[in-house]
């Protein structure tokens, strides 16, 4: 059969990352459904961090990278390459609905330029480029060639959005000036997901539970979690530390051998549960450019969030009822300090108490998003 619509992602299984992964589910549920068959135009990188390795599904075209390290210069140059070799080769597929994704970065810049007007295509966004360089500051937001490049990515507009949220969505439509229709799909819900019964040999009954299970880059805030090890009781409290990016290291030598605080590789998903309360930060200024996935993962399996950030974030927007907020200010250790002295095992399951509506609301996005995009292709 003929595929209906076409995906372009910098990831794809059976690589292990969230975004590969949130589009391989998306796939799997058109082709199980609707028996609608896609085309997944990817890059040839393998991810070993962030979500579960599965196997393909879909034709899978496969594009080689001209990088792969981590020198930013050069990764630089590879985002904008990778953009446009996935975008010209999507160009072969006019003829089916285009989902581009934000990922690789320079992605969406591509789609606009190459795909004007000419061609339906949907915005699938993660998290946002060419903002996210400027949030990183690694370009100034008054350079020339970053504000050329901002309008550009913005000048034509896809035929609709899909978001991370509400909150996002409103972000990405003002900056292109123009009401798009618009479906909500959070990413972390791990949709084919079950819990484990066995019990992790970190896990002690008589303390609650901190975890921060992830990513740890310039997107997030790495002395939050330090005032969370000074500040919480070991005779109470525990936080598991599965991290990974490029400010994990000072977290760990930070917390190692410290009292209370467990390093372990990674926390498998299925495992995610024993974990009471999820800690997650987003730094103000990447509120809206990124929607940390830990958040919706977390609340999917039954857990509580500890969020420092911005409260007009999706992360809070979405879960404040099942959550504890921490604002990133001068006063952030205070904050921390005084979360520990009024934390109980009370209040940690009062907010468990409201996640089945959330886990409900969460699952309506998802499958609601799934049998619209189907509708599109009928």
């Amino acid at each position: 059969m003929k595929p209906k619509i076409t995906f372009i992602t910098r990831h794809y299984a059976p690589s292990a990352n969230i975004n590969g992964e949130s589009v391989r589910d998306m796939v799997k549920y058109l082709s199980d459904k609707f028996q609608i068959e896609s085309n997944v135009i990817c890059m040839n990188k393998i991810d070993n961090h962030g979500a579960a390795n599965r196997e393909s599904v879909g034709k899978v075209i496969r594009i080689k990278s001209i990088y792969q390290g981590q020198k930013a210069i050069f990764r630089f140059f590879a985002f904008l390459y990778d953009g446009f070799v996935l975008t010209r080769k999507a160009l072969k597929h006019k003829d089916t609905l285009i989902v581009c994704t934000t990922s690789p970065p320079m992605l969406p810049f591509w789609a606009s330029v190459l795909f004007k007007k000419r061609i339906q295509w949907v915005l699938w966004s993660f998290d946002l480029f060419p903002e996210g360089f400027n949030a990183t500051n690694l370009i100034s937001a008054k350079n020339p060639f970053y504000r050329w490049v901002i309008k550009k990515t913005y000048q034509n507009n896809p035929t609709f959005l899909i978001a991370l949220g509400s909150q996002q969505a409103k972000y990405i439509k003002e900056k292109y000036q123009k009401e798009i229709p618009t479906l909500i799909l959070p990413c972390g819900v791990p949709f084919f997901q079950n819990k484990s019964d066995k019990i992790p040999n970190w896990w002690q009954g008589d303390k609650l539970t901190l975890g921060y299970c992830g990513n740890l880059n310039d997107a997030h805030n790495p002395e939050f979690l330090k005032s969370i090890i000074d500040a919480m009781d070991p005779n109470k409290h525990q936080i598991v530390l599965a991290l990974y990016g490029n400010r994990a290291e000072e977290v760990k030598r930070y917390g190692k051998d410290k009292p209370g605080v467990i390093l372990v590789e990674r926390v498998p998903r299925e495992q995610l549960h024993f974990i009471d309360i999820h800690v997650v930060t987003l730094r103000k200024k990447w509120t809206h450019i990124a929607v940390p996935s830990k958040a919706v993962s977390a609340i999917f399996m039954g857990g509580t969030i500890l969020f420092c950030g911005d409260k007009s974030s999706d992360n809070w927007h979405m879960f404040k009822e099942a959550g504890w907020f921490v604002d990133e200010n001068n006063q952030m250790s205070q904050s921390v300090k005084q979360f520990f002295a009024n934390l109980t095992s009370d209040s940690v399951q009062q907010r468990k108490a409201k996640t089945p509506e959330l886990i409900e609301k969460l699952q309506n996005y998802v499958l609601n998003t799934y049998e619209d995009i189907a509708k599109q292709l009928k």
